[in-house]
């Protein structure tokens, strides 16, 4: 502990934070992507031909494969892609996220009319799941004391992302918007060939000396012997691991625990709804009947969102990942429960209305910033942590795969579901969905906070121990 505690007040090495920074580009343009929808929907669903480049408005149809299907193929690259960056190396494959993302980013903002076009190109910008490899990446490359903070890195440059797009969406033409959403990958290109591979990779590949090298660079404010020291545990620590399978993970109870305490927080979080109602966010604003433009709320929204996302990161290395969680969970649900009443109390054309109109805004800013100090960032973090390093690509594919197919469904059957039964029961849904997510982490979830990746394995060893609560 004091040994960790002193490496915390040692001088920051900068270079593991312009890894972090360089490689959170592909997570800023994948934010910008997720947000695309709420503006570009605007502007499809218009009949003003100098804006909506189809010349007519968007369907229903049409809007539940533009804004589903990305996701549904999002998930089925998570089962296939991110099993390459155990083959060919962490910086290797997200090089590569970035040349695709890159070149189906130009491909989409040139799709002209074709709503066929624009579905194929956002699938292939999502489809290698940059995402999931990011989180592995900076948990390999940081250490025990930063772990946290870094990890929360990937989700506030993705908050940002989402904050860029309903900045710039409703200001520029679709074909701008697109084009913008896609220059921080040409950028990350460019710096990330600076950054090493993660030590850990180059050790379970027996490169020992490179592994010494990359850890020189990112631990600048190490000395020789305690460099030497970590890559010593860190090749004691490999010598019981060995490369995972997707069976791997069912042969051994902690791994188990490991894959059931990744999925639970994840699976809270897209059962939230805050995914789906940001995707909609400008036209589920509209709908709420308030004098407020829809483009405009939803860039206040993605300011308080970045801000709870980056609050996170100072939170978590003092509340930990479970408290974080119960909080968010808990703060989700009650905003969430009260705009299904607004919404209900609307559908029946209630005289209180007129006393109401704050309820929308005020709900759905007090949403976001509960869902942004711990359902947002934490879940990602929790899968990069809870498995061992030979089953964490295999574990975060698994869950995030299953994970994105639920939020396929959830914004899918959205647009549908509100059209025929109101948005009030699709709120109340969510808000359902959080209170016995709370439950669930509160009865069952271990703390990781302050642990070693070692440690945490220990502690899922002998989970029945534990006091949870």
């Amino acid at each position: 502990m004091e040994e960790s505690h002193n490496v915390a007040k040692k001088r920051k090495p900068f270079f593991v934070y312009f890894c972090v920074l360089t490689g959170n580009l592909l997570t800023l343009s994948l934010g910008v992507s997720m947000a695309w929808t709420s503006p570009v929907l605007t502007k499809l669903s218009s009949n003003n031909t100098d804006i909506n480049p189809l010349g007519r408005p968007i369907t229903a149809a049409e809007v539940s494969m533009l804004a589903g299907i990305p996701t549904f193929t999002s998930s089925l690259g998570l089962l296939v892609m991110p099993k390459f960056s155990d083959l060919f190396g962490r910086k290797r494959y997200l090089l590569f996220c970035g040349v695709l993302m890159f070149l189906s980013g130009i491909g989409l903002s040139f799709s002209n009319a074709s709503i066929t076009f624009m579905i194929i190109t956002r699938c292939l910008f999502s489809f290698t799941e940059a995402y999931s490899v990011m989180s592995i990446y900076v948990a390999e490359i940081a250490e025990d004391h930063n772990r946290g903070k870094l990890g929360c890195s990937t989700g506030i440059f993705h908050q940002m992302g989402h904050l860029l797009g309903y900045i710039i969406g409703p200001f520029f033409s679709i074909k701008n918007f697109s084009l913008i959403m896609t220059a921080p990958t040409l950028i990350f290109f460019v710096f990330f060939l600076m950054a090493p591979e993660t030590p850990i990779y180059l050790l379970i590949k027996g490169k020992e000396n490179e592994s010494k090298n990359a850890l020189r660079k990112l631990r600048s404010n190490k000395s020789e012997e305690e460099i030497e020291l970590e890559l010593k545990n860190m090749k004691e620590n490999l010598k019981k691991e060995r490369k995972g399978k997707i069976i791997d993970l069912f042969k051994k109870r902690e791994h188990v625990l490991a894959l059931i305490f990744s999925f639970l927080p994840l699976l809270i979080k897209f059962s939230s709804g805050v995914t789906v109602i940001y995707a909609f966010l400008a036209p589920f604003f509209d709908q709420a009947g308030t004098n407020l433009s829809g483009d405009m709320v939803a860039i206040l929204i993605a300011v308080f969102k970045v801000s709870s996302f980056i609050l996170s990161s100072v939170l978590i290395e003092k509340f930990g990942r479970r408290k974080l969680i119960l909080m968010s969970s808990t703060g989700t649900a009650i905003p969430l429960f009260f705009i299904g009443v607004y919404f209900y109390l609307q559908s029946i054309n209630s005289s209180l209305l007129p006393y109401l109109q704050w309820l929308p805004l005020t709900g759905l800013i007090l949403t976001v910033s509960f869902f942004g100090i711990g359902l947002g960032p934490v879940p990602h973090l929790l899968t990069a942590e809870l498995p061992p390093v030979e089953l964490r690509a295999t574990l975060a594919a698994l869950v995030l795969s299953t994970t994105n197919i639920v939020a396929f469904a959830l914004t899918s059957l959205y647009p549908f579901v509100s059209e025929m039964y109101g948005n009030e029961w699709c709120v109340w849904w969510f808000s359902l969905n959080c209170a016995v997510g709370t439950i669930l982490i509160y009865f069952f979830l271990p703390e990781t906070k302050g642990k070693s990746l070692d440690e945490i394995q220990d502690m899922l060893k002998n989970y029945s121990e534990l006091k949870i609560h």
